[in-house]
């Protein structure tokens, strides 16, 4: 069996959990890892570790997973690229449109792949939910409203960049709320009107806490979504109006266990000339593969030479505009 040559740059939370799923699949072999809070290099099982990712740019990788801050994953993103080396990097892709842009023309320099870690498109509801807006069996989408909220910017490893614009680049919508905006843009992007509300009454950092946003594609389909570090219960909803039903997705499969249970309710609508039927389904999700089947997409890539199909850097580049859209239409211009 080939074996992929493999590195991870950054083991923090994201970074162990992506260790886990690259271990079980056979057709990886970690050789390097490296992160800063290292205290010094060392070799442990064949596995080499550093403190500075710089040490793994002269190995013979065939593919490296970064999952570091957002001011340098485009950074480490390209250096790699430049070398010829397979890139999977997490979301965000950066911190402004400018970030991805600068990445992508470094990209079709190189043939290398480059796949972005947009991991909620593989959960059980989502795929279930984009299977049946293809099908076309519950029409075409009228609109789709979206809650993703958590309590708190600051993550539990008492890491802060993500309170500091300069390290960040954005709050709680580039950090979180992105998930939402992808998945919206994958049922039925792109959209072209924006109009927004972004606020950090709460926590007073210099990025938001808080966002409204709602927005309108080509089609007139109008999506709205509440991007959120102040629900105190964590949420994830997504609720999809079509012409002949709905969809209605609950709860998210997480490390933390913290969003509920995951859950659709898919809605039928039959309607008569004096009433109007509802025929629901509910289907429940027990285990959270997401993560591995995005490790195994990654290697079925790079083994058949195929194309990123989900994750690309155009899909990238296209949320971080809709981010951008969304602060640039708030009334501070913030």
């Amino acid at each position: 069996m080939v074996k992929l040559s493999t590195a991870i740059i950054g083991l923090g939370v994201v970074g162990k959990r992506r260790k886990i799923f690259i271990e079980k699949n056979n057709n990886y072999k970690i050789i390097a890892i490296s992160d800063i809070r290292f205290k010094k290099n060392f070799k442990k099982k064949n596995v080499l570790y550093f403190k500075n990712y710089k040490n793994l740019l002269d190995l013979e990788l065939d593919c490296v997973f970064i999952t570091l801050p957002n001011y340098l994953a485009p950074i480490v993103t390209k250096e790699f690229l430049r070398r010829g080396v397979n890139v999977f990097c997490e979301k965000p892709p950066g911190r402004t449109v400018e970030d991805v842009s600068s990445v992508i023309k470094v990209e079709k320099k190189t043939g290398a792949k480059l796949k972005y870690g947009f991991n909620h498109r593989y959960h059980g509801s989502v795929e279930l939910a984009k299977k049946i807006i293809n099908s076309k069996s519950l029409g075409e989408i009228l609109n789709i409203r979206g809650l993703y909220g958590k309590s708190k910017i600051l993550t539990y490893d008492k890491s802060d960049w993500r309170s500091k614009k300069k390290f960040a680049g954005g709050g709680i919508l580039l950090d979180q709320g992105i998930h939402l905006l992808d998945l919206i843009n994958y049922f039925c992007g792109p959209f072209v009107t924006f109009k927004s509300f972004v606020t950090n009454k709460y926590w007073n950092y210099d990025v938001e806490d808080d966002v409204f946003s709602i927005f309108k594609n080509k089609k007139n389909v109008v999506a709205s979504i509440h991007s959120t570090a102040v629900e105190w219960q964590h949420k994830f909803r997504m609720e999809i109006s079509l012409q002949k039903g709905s969809l209605e997705l609950n709860g998210i499969l997480s490390g933390s266990k913290s969003y509920g249970r995951e859950s659709i309710v898919i809605s039928n609508v039959f309607k008569t000339k004096y009433s109007t039927k509802i025929k629901k389904k509910i289907v429940y999700f027990k285990k959270d593969i997401s993560w591995k089947k995005e490790i195994d997409e990654f290697a079925n890539v790079l083994l058949r030479k195929a194309k990123i199909i989900n994750g690309t850097s155009k899909e990238a580049l296209e949320v971080m505009k809709m981010v951008y859209k969304i602060y640039k239409n708030d009334k501070r211009g913030s």
